[in-house]
C-alpha cells in the first residue's frame, strides 16, 4: 500500500510488491521503493489499437488509473525517480511508460534514471546504483514491435479465423504470430505419426559361454551391417551361427570423459524442470520468478536466484570464484577444474543476463529447505547442482567393446561403468531427484572382463527378435521448446507462454506428458497454412525475430520491419475477406459418414466450444449430429473419420434402461460434454448419466458413472451420489476387486489391475 503521507526525495519504482519489498532491504530511508504492478499503458482492448497509415503508430492507453494517481501524488514529492524495472525488452517498455506518466507530474528538472541489475542482492543493488543508465529506446522498440505484430495477427487473423469455421468472428478462435508455429509443429508430428508405416525388423542375440556366459549381438555380415527383414533370413542366420567356429577377434577399452553441460538459461531451465521435475514452462518460469523476487528467509525478503530470462550461459568472474572456492571447501580437490570454465554463447544469444544461478553458495539447498515451498525448493535444488557441476570436473566411465567373429558375422558386445563421478557429485549431494539429467549416460549391461583376444567361444543360445520400427514421438513440452530455440521461434521470455497458450485454446492437449494435438488443433493449423501461411511460416516468423534483435541493437528500424510483415499478410487477410463476404466456404472438412435424411456427406462444424456434425446440403437440408470429445478422431486432407469412434462409443454397457420418470426408453446420445442417456419421449427431458454397472467401492451406494471434466477436456469416472460421494479415477472400471473389496479392477492392457495401491 502507498502512504501519501510518507514524503521521499527519491523514488524507486520496480514491477512487482515482492521485488519492491526485497530491494527496500537493501536502500536507506532516503529512497521510497514502489511497485507499478506490471505494465502502466497497454493497446486498447476493444480496437486495433494502431494506426496502420500512420508507420504502425501504436495507440496505449493507461491502465490502472487509481494506482498511476498514486504514483503521480508521490512523484510530485521526489527529486530523483529510479526505474528498477527488469533488464529485458518487457521490463524497459514498463520503464519508459512509467517516465511517459510520470515526467509531467514530477517538479521541473527531476532526474529520471534507469536502474539496472541482474541479481537482487546488497552487492548488485548499490553497484546499480553506482551506475545508473539512460533508458533504453532500441529495446523499447523491440517490444513496441512485437507487440504490434502480434496485434495485427491476433485483431486481423483470429475473427476470420473463427468466421471460416463457425459462421461466427466472435467465436473465439485465436491465431497467434509464434504460437501458431508452435502448433504447427504438433500438427506436422501428429501427421507424420498417423502417416507411419512400421517396418519389419528382426534382431539376433546369441548367448555365448567362456567359462560365464555373456550375450552378445549380431551387428555384420561380410564386414557390412547387417539387416534383417524376414523371419526366414533370421532362421537362416541361426543356423549358420549354430555351425559357426565362434573367436574373440578384439577387446578394447578406453576412457570417455563426460563433460558437465553449461549454467541454465530460460530454455534449458524450463526443458530440465520439465524433464525432471514434470513441471510445465509456466509453472517453472512461475516458481523462478519467486526465487528471483524474493523468499522470506529468517523474516527478510531475499532473491536467492539471479534472472531467469536470458540465453546467455555468462558467469560473473565474482560468481566463478565463490563456486571454486566452494568446491575446494565441500568436496575433495580432485573434484575442482583447474582453471574455471567458460561456456560460449550461441550465435544470436542477447548477454544482457547473466546464466540462471543461485545469487549465494552460502544459501544451500538443505541451509534453506525450511524456508521454501516443496516445487520452490526442487527448483532451486536443480539451480544450486546445475551452476556448481559447471566448475567440477568431467566424470570418467570406462567403456569396453569385444568383437566377435563366427565365419563371416560379426557379434559385439559392450559394457560401460563409473569409474569417477566427477560433476554428477553436485546432484547426488544436491539434487538426488534430477538424476534424469545424466540418464544418457546411465551404465550399460556389465562387461565380460574375462574375454581375451583369441578366446574361442561356446554358443548356448541364439535369439532372433521381431521388432518393428516406432513412428516419430510426440513432443513433450521440453522438446517442443528445444525445438522452437533451434529454429530461432520465439525468445526466452515468450517460450512459456507458447506452450501454455495453444493448451489454454484447446488446440493441443497433454497426454501422458506428451503433446497431443486436438481436433481442433489439426483443423487450425490447416486452415492457416492454407489462408493465412505467414502465421504459421517458420522461416518467415523466426526472420521476424532476428529483425526485432536488429531493432533492438539500433541496426533496423521498426517501421521497416513491420511493413515486410504487414504488406504480405494484408494481401491474405483482404483475400479471405472476400471469400467470406461472397458467402463462400473457403474450408470444409467432410466427415465419413452420410447425411441420413439426403445422403450426402456430413461436413465437420464448431460451435461454442464444441464440434458438431452438420449437413453438407445446407441450409436445404439443416440435419446435425452431436460429437462426443474424443482425441481419436483420425484427420487428414480436410477429412475426419468419425464412424469408428461412434461405433466404440456407442457400446454402452447396459441396455434397455427406462426412464425413471414416464417409463419409455432412454436411448444414448453424444454432447459436447460426453456420452449420456435421454428419454425418447420427446415430452420428457430426463437425462442419465452412463453407468458402468460397476458399485461405488468408496461409500457401496451408488453407482460408478461416466463424467467429462471441461477442464481437463477428458471423461473419469465418478460416483453418482456426489457430492456425497467423491469416489473418482481416471479408467474404466470393470468390477469391483474380489480380492480387496476396496478398489476396483481396471483394464491396464490385456490385464486387470486393482485401483487400490495397496491391493495393487
Amino acid at each position: 500500500m502507498i502512504e501519501e503521507s510518507l514524503k521521499l526525495p527519491k523514488l524507486v519504482i520496480v514491477e512487482s510488491p515482492t521485488k519492491a519489498k526485497t530491494i527496500a532491504r537493501y536502500l536507506d530511508g532516503e529512497y521510497r521503493v514502489l511497485s507499478s504492478r506490471g505494465h502502466v499503458r497497454d493497446l486498447p482492448k476493444k480496437e486495433l489499437g494502431v494506426e496502420i497509415d500512420k508507420n504502425f503508430a501504436p495507440k496505449f492507453v493507461t491502465v490502472k488509473r487509481a494506482h498511476i494517481a498514486k504514483l503521480r501524488t508521490l512523484a510530485k514529492q521526489a527529486d530523483e525517480i529510479l526505474l528498477a524495472t527488469d533488464h529485458d525488452r518487457e521490463g524497459e517498455a514498463i520503464a519508459y511508460d512509467l517516465f511517459e506518466v510520470l515526467r509531467k507530474a514530477a517538479p521541473k528538472g527531476t532526474f529520471f534514471r534507469r536502474l539496472v541489475f541482474n541479481e537482487i542482492t546488497e552487492r548488485a543493488i548499490q553497484a546499480a546504483l553506482n551506475q545508473t543508465e539512460e533508458i533504453d529506446t532500441n529495446k523499447v522498440e523491440a517490444q513496441r514491435t512485437r507487440r504490434v505484430l502480434d496485434r495485427l495477427v491476433g485483431y486481423l487473423a483470429s475473427p476470420l479465423l473463427s468466421k471460416a469455421l463457425t459462421g461466427n468472428k466472435y467465436e473465439g478462435l485465436s491465431a497467434g504470430r509464434v504460437q501458431s508455429v508452435a502448433l504447427r509443429f504438433i500438427s506436422d508430428r501428429e501427421a507424420e505419426i498417423e502417416q507411419f508405416i512400421a517396418q519389419e525388423y528382426w534382431e539376433i542375440i546369441a548367448l555365448l559361454r567362456n567359462g560365464k556366459p555373456f550375450s552378445a549381438k549380431l551387428v555384420r555380415k561380410d564386414g557390412k551391417k547387417i539387416k534383417i527383414s524376414t523371419a526366414a533370413e533370421a532362421e537362416r542366420i541361426k543356423e549358420d551361427l549354430q555351425r559357426a567356429q565362434i573367436v574373440v577377434e578384439t577387446v578394447t577399452e578406453k576412457q570417455r570423459r563426460v563433460h558437465p553441460q553449461p549454467p541454465f538459461i530460460t530454455s534449458s531451465l524450463q526443458q530440465a524442470a520439465s524433464s525432471n521435475l514434470g513441471f510445465s514452462p509456466r509453472k517453472t518460469m512461475r516458481i523462478a520468478q519467486q526465487l528471483y523476487e524474493g523468499v522470506t528467509i529468517a523474516g527478510e525478503n531475499t532473491g536467492i536466484i539471479t534472472y531467469m530470462r536470458t540465453d546467455s550461459v555468462r558467469v560473473s568472474t565474482a560468481a566463478l570464484s565463490e563456486a571454486r572456492a566452494y568446491i575446494k571447501d565441500q568436496f575433495d580437490e580432485q573434484y575442482l577444474i583447474k582453471t574455471a570454465r567458460h561456456y560460449k554463447n550461441k550465435r544470436k544469444a542477447q548477454d544482457a543476463h547473466e546464466a540462471i544461478r543461485p545469487t549465494s553458495l552460502a544459501r544451500s539447498p538443505q541451509q534453506i529447505a525450511s524456508f521454501l515451498s516443496p516445487d520452490q525448493l526442487k527448483l532451486y535444488k536443480l539451480i544450486f547442482a546445475r551452476f556448481l557441476a559447471t566448475q567440477m570436473t568431467a566424470a570418467i566411465y570406462l567403456q569396453r567393446k569385444g568383437v566377435i567373429s563366427a565365419d563371416q558375422y560379426t557379434l559385439e558386445v559392450f559394457g560401460s561403468n563409473l569409474l569417477f563421478d566427477g560433476f554428477q557429485k553436485a546432484f547426488t549431494q544436491f539434487a538426488p531427484e534430477t538424476r534424469k539429467i545424466d540418464a544418457k549416460n546411465k551404465a550399460e549391461p556389465l562387461f565380460p572382463v574375462w574375454l581375451k583376444q583369441g578366446d574361442s567361444l561356446l554358443l548356448e543360445k541364439v535369439e532372433a527378435m521381431q521388432k518393428f520400427t516406432e513412428p516419430p514421438r510426440r513432443f513433450t513440452e521440453a522438446g517442443l521448446i528445444r525445438l522452437l530455440e533451434k529454429e530461432g521461434i520465439g525468445r526466452p521470455s515468450t517460450y512459456a507462454s507458447i506452450v501454455s497458450t495453444i493448451q489454454d485454446r484447446n488446440y493441443v492437449v497433454k497426454e501422458k506428458g506428451s503433446l497431443r494435438p486436438t481436433l481442433l488443433g489439426r483443423v487450425v493449423a490447416d486452415f492457416l497454412e492454407e489462408h493465412i501461411p505467414e502465421t504459421v511460416a517458420i522461416a518467415f516468423t523466426a526472420h521476424m525475430e532476428e529483425d526485432l534483435d536488429l531493432i533492438e541493437t539500433g541496426e533496423m528500424d521498426r517501421v521497416t520491419a513491420l511493413k515486410e510483415f504487414y504488406e504480405p499478410f494484408s494481401r491474405q487477410i483482404e483475400k479471405l475477406n472476400a471469400l467470406l463476404d461472397q458467402q463462400k466456404k473457403p474450408f470444409q472438412i467432410f466427415a465419413d459418414s452420410l447425411c441420413p435424411n439426403c445422403n450426402v456427406p456430413m461436413e465437420l462444424r464448431y460451435w461454442k466450444g464444441a464440434y458438431f456434425l452438420g449437413c453438407s446440403n445446407y441450409p436445404q437440408c439443416k440435419t446435425t449430429q452431436n460429437l462426443p470429445p474424443s482425441l481419436d478422431y483420425r484427420y487428414a486432407e480436410k477429412r475426419v473419420e468419425v464412424l469408428s469412434v461412434l461405433e466404440k462409443l456407442d457400446d454402452a454397457p447396459q441396455k434397455d434402461v427406462i426412464c425413471p420418470n414416464c417409463g419409455a426408453q432412454m436411448t444414448l446420445q453424444h454432447g459436447r460434454y460426453g456420452r449420456y442417456l435421454r428419454c425418447e419421449n420427446s415430452q420428457c427431458k430426463q437425462t442419465l448419466s452412463v453407468s458402468t454397472g460397476v458399485v461405488c467401492p468408496n461409500c457401496g451406494v451408488g453407482e460408478i458413472v461416466e463424467k467429462y471434466s471441461p477442464k481437463r477436456r477428458q471423461v473419469f469416472y465418478g460416483c453418482n451420489t456426489y457430492p456425497a460421494c467423491k469416489f473418482a479415477m481416471n479408467d474404466m472400471p470393470v468390477k469391483i476387486c474380489p480380492d480387496c473389496r476396496q478398489g476396483v479392477l481396471v483394464k491396464k492392457g490385456d490385464a486387470l489391475k486393482c485401483s487400490n495401491k495397496i491391493c495393487g
